[in-house]
């Protein structure tokens, strides 16, 4: 199944590059971008890592988080892009009710296509693509999370909007991969973003 996301995403990249062509007046975008997510655990294991008085368990609610970062974006014609982002973002849960929560933290290197109408001020496009991300942080209540995976991969689909140099977006991400070994819980979050690019 992963293999198949990743094989889609480079077909897309190989489609759209083949009908951009070559343009000597391709440019770049540089900038930076920030906002908030809501985060969750998924799988068969995620409600495991709550327990209620009785020792049952608990399905966890999403938490608040910042993300922030920066982003390159390559431009192929007007109206296909590849755009590799740096972002430092914030991920976990919570129980509701209650002040426990699970925090996560990662640097995450979404690469993403592209493909918007290339129109020149109010620009609709489609965001795609694989994030890999590598864990800064990981803690519950304070305590350190054992058997942390130290690593993660993603796909990311959403939408942006371009107003001249800024960019509003919204976007979800599916972890592909375990948080921790031998368990069933994988990363899930919604992505507000805001940016602006100086180039």
């Amino acid at each position: 199944m992963k293999r198949w996301i990743l094989a889609l995403i480079l077909a897309l990249a190989g489609f759209g590059i083949a009908q951009a062509g070559v343009d000597p007046t391709n440019t770049f975008n540089l900038g930076l971008e920030a906002g908030a997510n809501f985060s969750i655990l998924n799988g068969s294991d995620a409600a495991k890592q709550y327990l209620d008085s009785n020792g049952n368990g608990i399905s966890p609610v999403s938490k608040l988080g910042f993300v922030g970062g920066g982003y390159l974006c390559l431009n192929f014609g007007n109206s296909f892009g590849i755009r590799p982002e740096v972002l430092y973002e914030q991920k976990g849960a919570a129980i509701s009710g209650t002040s426990t929560t699970t925090e996560l933290d990662y640097i995450e290197v979404p690469v993403l296509l592209k493909f918007s109408l290339g129109a020149p001020v109010l620009n609709p496009a489609i965001l795609l693509g694989p994030a890999f991300s590598w864990n800064m942080l990981a803690q519950s209540n304070g305590s350190d999370i054992p058997n942390i995976n130290t690593s993660d991969v993603g796909i990311i689909g959403g939408v942006e909007l371009d107003i001249d140099k800024f960019l509003v977006s919204a976007r979800y991400e599916l972890g592909l991969q375990n948080i921790k070994t031998n368990t069933n819980v994988q990363n899930g979050v919604i992505t507000f973003l805001a940016g602006y690019s100086f180039m």
